[in-house]
């Protein structure tokens, strides 16, 4: 199983391919009340990850790396949740996760690192017709998925381009890095 996922405190996409077939679903959730229940909130959305996905235990995890250049009031909680999902999902893996950045996500599904999230969307929508995606966090999490199946060399994509395979190939040598 490959599993791809879009972290994000307010809707998590994660997508599943087993056996060359893709499953996405979104996790949601809501601001918790204090800031001491954060590290629950992350937790919970981690236990729902697994949960949802009940990852074999030769999985390869594929998630997204924080957007460093990302404006926002909430960085800390964005950074520290991710961090905290991280560490919380290592106790459920016997490898870490493979890491992709946003722009390497963005270039492998449309060509362009810089692409907005609907040409995402709209170039997952051509590339996967068979695939019911419902948000763009659940988008994300396929490209997620489809760029770790073709770093894993599991069957699902149908042919690279140039610049996917670059981004594979960068994948590949950073390891689980």
């Amino acid at each position: 199983m490959i599993l791809g996922i879009d972290f994000s405190l307010a809707a998590t996409g994660v997508c599943a391919i087993t056996d060359g077939e893709a499953e996405c679903v979104t996790i949601g959730s809501k601001k918790e009340e204090t800031w001491d229940r954060f590290p629950g909130r992350v937790n919970s959305i981690v236990d729902q990850i697994v949960e949802w996905a009940e990852p074999p235990a030769d999985v390869t995890v594929v998630i997204e790396s924080p957007a460093f250049t990302a404006r926002s009031s909430s960085l800390d909680r964005m950074f520290g949740g991710w961090w905290l999902a991280v560490a919380e999902l290592q106790h459920h893996l016997s490898d870490p996760p493979l890491l992709v950045t946003p722009t390497q996500v963005k270039k492998f599904a449309t060509g362009k690192g810089n692409a907005g999230k609907d040409e995402v969307i709209l170039a997952t929508a051509r590339r996967f017709p068979d695939v019911d995606v419902r948000d763009n966090n659940q988008t994300d999490a396929l490209q997620l998925a489809a760029i770790g199946a073709a770093a894993m060399r599991e069957p699902f994509n149908q042919g690279l381009t140039k610049a996917q395979e670059q981004i594979v190939a960068d994948i590949r040598g950073k390891g689980r890095n």
